[in-house]
């Protein structure tokens, strides 16, 4: 029997990168004919309701509070062993870095996203440092693990000195009933021009290089606005007003605030190009999604995101803001290169889904296939 951990879909992982991955694996296996048996806590509120493709039957639920958050981290721990004791399964399948627990009775396999803190040398406050590192240990003990990136199975060598036979890639994808090409189309078309960057608010994204980058190419476009959407906190979005106005630049900077699921697309399609100058990423999903939409894209030559753009997008060194400002006046001002981008993009897009993603999980869970990074655990 295979045990998954589902309660990113419940905590407030559900509206992030690990909620959306696990949904669409989640939703893939079930098209696939797969049958696990999932663990997930129950808290109350329809924003934590469980999708309907998992069948309650095969739900095994639990009540757990969610606050105080400073230690969820516990709650969750007693939660998932609680689990496991009752359901005693042969694999257990750890999705959530938060949920990382070794199974007593089988095999445990982990999905790594990234060892960001760990390349960055920035585990944050003792309490985060503390959790970090018991992480890095969870993982080397786990049977195996699942790599959303070539970069992140690297990492998971080079770093925690996992062998690489442990670790299979099985990249992220695109939802492609969701990101169509949006050009000219939905909400944000026919508007103002403007570069387009999203993401959560943390320094990897590198949010002030492109700042510093968009200063140098603003006075070439005077039309031209740079807009940030994401789950930014009150202080991140009060630092952007303060930055915005050092550096001269008035309100053609703004975060959009709160955007619809149904008007991604054309957010990210309308742009004149979607600039992503990570300095590092597990894999670079917006990458894919902004191209799947029909943005021409200006990213990082570094980590996963070369994997991500393939030759499909402009890659830059993201700690050269100059370099970061002459890729998108490429795009703004080379004739055709715009629209060669986007038709490369749909094609690099395409390349990557959901059904691959969730085949290739189920290999490992299952400990089928031979494929790349993969050997059959006793």
């Amino acid at each position: 029997m295979v045990l998954v951990d589902a309660t990113p879909l419940q905590s407030e992982h559900r509206v992030r990168g690990v909620g959306n991955y696990l949904r669409e694996v989640l939703r893939a296996s079930e098209a696939l004919g797969m049958k696990p048996v999932y663990v997930a806590s129950s808290w109350g509120g329809e924003e934590a309701a469980l999708p309907d493709f998992l069948p309650k039957e095969r739900v095994f639920s639990a009540p757990r509070p969610h606050k105080p958050a400073q230690v969820y981290w516990l709650y969750n721990e007693l939660f998932l062993r609680h689990a496991l004791l009752r359901v005693r399964p042969g694999v257990f399948f750890a999705p959530d870095f938060n949920g990382l627990v070794l199974n007593p009775f089988g095999r445990t396999v982990a999905t790594l996203y990234d060892l960001t803190p760990f390349k960055l040398g920035d585990l944050g406050d003792p309490f985060s440092a503390a959790r970090w590192r018991t992480y890095a240990r969870r993982l080397k003990r786990a049977d195996h693990l699942v790599a959303i990136s070539s970069s992140a199975k690297q990492d998971a060598v080079q770093i925690l000195g996992i062998p690489a036979e442990r670790v299979t890639v099985a990249p992220l994808a695109v939802n492609h009933e969701r990101f169509r090409p949006s050009v000219g189309r939905g909400r944000y078309a026919g508007g103002r021009r403007y570069l387009l960057h999203g993401g959560a608010f943390n320094a990897n994204k590198n949010q002030a290089g492109l700042l510093q980058a968009f200063a140098r190419l603003a006075p070439h476009h005077p039309g031209l606005e740079l807009h940030f959407f994401g789950p930014w906190a009150p202080e991140h979005l009060e630092w952007l007003v303060r930055e915005r106005q050092r550096l001269g630049l008035g309100e053609r900077v703004k975060h959009v605030g709160y955007v619809a699921a149904e008007d991604l697309p054309s957010l990210y399609g309308n742009a004149a190009a979607f600039v992503f100058p990570s300095l590092e990423e597990g894999f670079g999903l917006p990458v894919l999604e902004a191209m799947a939409s029909g943005a021409p894209v200006v990213t990082s030559d570094c980590s996963s995101l070369p994997e991500a753009a393939g030759e499909a997008a402009l890659l830059v060194d993201p700690r050269d803001p100059e370099a970061i400002a002459a890729a998108v006046r490429r795009v703004l001002e080379e004739p055709g290169l715009a629209e060669h981008l986007r038709e490369k993009g749909y094609a690099q897009a395409a390349r990557f889904t959901w059904e691959a993603t969730a085949r290739r999980t189920w290999e490992v869970l299952l400990g089928q296939g031979r494929g790349e990074g993969w050997v059959t655990q006793p």
